[in-house]
């Protein structure tokens, strides 16, 4: 028998591979390809579904490519191929070790270290003859009669001039973007590659070991290095982590309820809303588009969180995220309170924190509903009109809705009400006073119980209280635009706060 040259390569999952592991505990069927081969990429498929039986067995299977191994990765990843993959670099020493003159080779090798045979380019018959002598006879699991039963291979890159490969490998460079696409590693839109010196980069020397704990619905482990690594995918300066794991520590608080959140037909998403020094020290927009694109700390620090629920919790649609619609803030939500500019304590003082903290707020809620109110001229009117902006949010009959709103007050409409003089509970209670409807008007669609058992006559809030009643201040200094963020009904979660830690 014809001895199997020994090799030492590298592999997708573990350190180098070599031949001698492979064949430790029996024989093993080492499969020569190429990502450009589709003979190659066919065999691969056809050789998935076995490939845990054969393991099973005792025969280890590995795809060796004469291919970099981020695209063995890939293309073994596009075929579902479940067992070892292996990366040879030019000029393909092993290829031409063991004679290669096409792709795919399929090669068995035995305990000993010989070769026991070989089969070039998809040829069902024959891989099935030496699937059958490295588990013995009868005992070897079936690739099945689908056509094509044989195909011809391609030419093996050991078989081709040098010179020509090197051309031929400098006209198709690695597309990194595209690898974190075909990885899964997206929320849809592209993302910065997390390498191993921009995850360090973004820790500054935290311990990436730390477990945050699970996220749910998939309940993924959340290191400190995992959470990193979805700050680097969204686009973060390493200077806004403590933000980004701040958000974290508070989806995953369970009084938060992210579980409830990530699986429901409900569209809402998660918005974060910081407050305190950081959003200063950051560049964190509080002005002008305080709700949309333009700012890189913004939109990167509601993005990672967003990644982590979606990559490392599987809160992905069409995987464990079955929300209907969903809405735009599920890419990213994060908005910084105007704090000098709001006559009213700032939203974490509120929420029991010192004014000097940088804290960060977490909260479900649905996309921004614009309220244009340019022709108020008193308090009055325009909490009534704000107020009332509110009334179909979540449902028109779903009076009272049991969960908080959320309004964003634009400095013009702030303004009027720091004339007056009033504090966020007067503005509270008017506002819960203003919008009320009879009971009769609210029974048909979907309603509450509250609405069924009342007497026709009786007057339904809006909300359950003047509490469920939260204002902030943000944006332009110029158009009276301000905006009422629907609840997430139904989930018994709660807003949850987090004290931004910025050296742990």
């Amino acid at each position: 028998m014809v001895e199997a040259p020994d090799f030492t390569l590298a592999s997708v999952a573990s350190a180098p591979v070599s031949l001698g592991e492979l064949i430790a505990r029996g024989p093993a069927l080492l499969v020569f390809v190429s990502e450009e081969c589709p003979t190659s990429a066919l065999t691969l498929r056809r050789l998935a579904p076995v490939a845990p039986a054969l393991l099973k067995a005792g025969v280890e299977v590995a795809a060796v490519f004469a291919d970099p191994l981020e695209v063995a990765a890939r293309t073994a990843r596009r075929a579902g191929f479940p067992a070892a993959v292996l990366s040879e670099p030019p000029p393909y020493e092993v290829s031409s070790a063991y004679g290669l003159q096409t792709v795919p080779t399929a090669v068995l090798v035995d305990r000993g270290g010989a070769q026991l045979g070989r089969v070039v380019g998809w040829d069902a018959e024959g891989l099935q003859a030496l699937l059958a002598e490295a588990v013995g006879g009868d005992r070897a699991p079936s690739l099945g009669r689908e056509p094509p039963l044989r195909k011809p291979g391609c030419t093996a890159k050991c078989a081709l001039d040098p010179e020509l490969m090197a051309r031929l490998d400098a006209s198709a460079p690695f597309d990194e973007l595209e690898e974190m696409f075909e990885r899964g590693w997206t929320d849809g839109l592209p993302v910065i590659p997390p390498t191993p010196e921009r995850v360090r980069a973004m820790l500054g020397g935290r311990d990436g070991d730390l477990s945050l704990g699970t996220v749910p619905p998939g309940l993924g482990e959340a290191t400190v290095a995992r959470v990193a690594a979805c700050a680097v995918l969204a686009g973060c300066r390493p200077e806004y982590f403590p933000v980004v794991l701040a958000a974290a520590r508070a989806a995953l608080a369970p009084a938060f309820n992210l579980n409830g959140q990530a699986v429901t037909t409900q569209p809402a998403g998660q918005l974060v809303v910081v407050n305190g020094p950081a959003r200063e020290l950051l560049d964190l927009n509080c002005g002008i588009g305080a709700l949309g694109p333009g700012s890189r700390a913004n939109l990167t620090i509601g993005r990672a969180l967003r990644l982590l629920v979606s990559l490392t919790g599987e809160g992905y649609p069409g995987r464990l995220d079955r929300s209907t619609l969903g809405h735009p803030g599920k890419l990213g939500f994060c908005i910084a309170e105007d704090e000098e500019t709001s006559p009213w304590e700032p939203f974490h003082v509120e929420r029991g924190f010192a004014a000097e903290r940088s804290v960060v707020t977490l909260m479900a809620c649905d996309a921004p509903l614009s309220i244009s109110d340019h022709r108020s001229t008193t308090p009055e009117e325009l909490t009534r009109v704000l107020g009332w902006a509110a009334a179909a949010t979540w449902s028109p009959n779903w009076w009272p809705l049991g969960a908080p709103s959320l309004f964003v007050i634009c400095p013009e409409h702030a303004a009027m009400f720091r004339r007056a003089g009033w504090g966020k509970d007067r503005v509270r209670e008017e506002m819960f006073a203003a919008v009320r409807r009879p009971a009769r008007e609210l029974r048909w669609g979907e309603t509450t119980p509250q609405v069924m058992a009342a007497r026709d006559e009786d007057m339904i809030p809006k909300w359950s209280s003047p509490d469920d009643i939260l204002l902030l201040v943000a944006g332009g200094e110029a158009g009276r635009y301000s905006a009422v963020l629907g609840p997430c009904t139904g989930m018994g979660e709660q807003i949850v706060s987090e004290e931004v830690r910025w050296n742990t």
